[in-house]
């Protein structure tokens, strides 16, 4: 599905042309054809991430630098100071249909799947993969990804559940934490309002528990930490599954597999390497 969903979004952002400053750094500047061009570079990437891991499987020597915002790592790799960063697949192809002097190289570091965290042992946890099998069955799930990752911001809402017709919120209410500026998955609108495809998930599963669902923003960081210290009933945005983590929380997923891609300037990008 993630191919499919790659080039859908790649299609869109072809289409987009939203070009923005291209600053240059004073530090020479390689270009990069082949993911072992990475070799010795600045790759940035959020705190927290599980970018490293799968970066250090596959490119040798790479100096990580973290950042809390994603924000400061855009500006930094516009002027140079990095020369790549480590992304979300969806996120990546958003920032990049959003800034014409970026682009997403096209070999995928690694592939993995996205998921809600829940304590350990928790009921949500069961019960929550009870409806997003559901979710998945019925198509919703292939219908939202064409909906939150599409180039048409219109059609980007969050729903309106209405077919319970004994829907009371009785259940409780669901404490989801995430960070929102990882658009498409997990976002604020200008005017503040949470919105997002892993958010229509999350209120799709209480919606079908028949819970409510308070919103929390923070950073990436302190997504688990949150959890596992009982703040938070569920964390989401863009969360990778691992077996690190799974050793600490249970996952609600996986709701979407995509992969870690990097992100470069456009006028970094070097020819792909000849096939034999």
């Amino acid at each position: 599905m993630y191919r499919f969903i790659y080039a859908v979004m790649l299609a869109a952002l072809l289409a987009v042309n939203c070009a923005k400053s291209d600053s240059t750094g004073a530090h020479a500047k390689r270009v990069f054809s082949s993911l072992a061009d990475f070799g010795g570079a600045r790759i940035a990437s959020e705190e927290e991430s599980v970018f490293k891991q799968y970066i250090d499987r596959v490119i040798p020597n790479v100096e990580h630098v973290h950042y809390v915002s994603l924000a400061d790592i855009v500006s930094d790799l516009l002027e140079g100071k990095v020369d790549a960063i480590s992304l979300d697949m969806p996120i990546a192809l958003y920032l990049a249909a959003r800034n014409n002097s970026l682009a997403v190289f096209p070999f995928v570091v690694a592939e993995d799947g996205y998921g809600f965290a829940v304590a350990k042992g928790s009921e949500l946890g069961v019960k929550g993969n009870d409806v997003l099998a559901n979710l998945r069955e019925s198509g919703i799930i292939g219908v939202l990804e064409k909906q939150w990752f599409s180039s048409d911001e219109g059609v980007k809402s969050m729903p309106r559940l209405e077919h319970r017709l004994d829907f009371d919120g009785s259940a409780g209410t669901i404490r989801y934490g995430w960070q929102n500026t990882l658009i498409p998955m997990a976002y604020a609108t200008p005017e503040g309002v949470p919105v997002g495809f892993d958010l229509d998930i999350a209120h799709r599963i209480a919606y079908e528990l028949n819970m409510n669902v308070t919103v929390t923003t923070m950073p990436f960081a302190e997504l688990l930490p949150s959890l596992i210290s009982g703040e938070i009933d569920m964390a989401g945005g863009s969360l990778s599954i691992t077996g690190e983590r799974q050793q600490s929380v249970d996952f609600i997923g996986p709701y979407f597999e995509g992969g870690t891609t990097l992100v470069v300037k456009r006028s970094r990008m070097g020819a792909p390497p000849v096939r034999q």
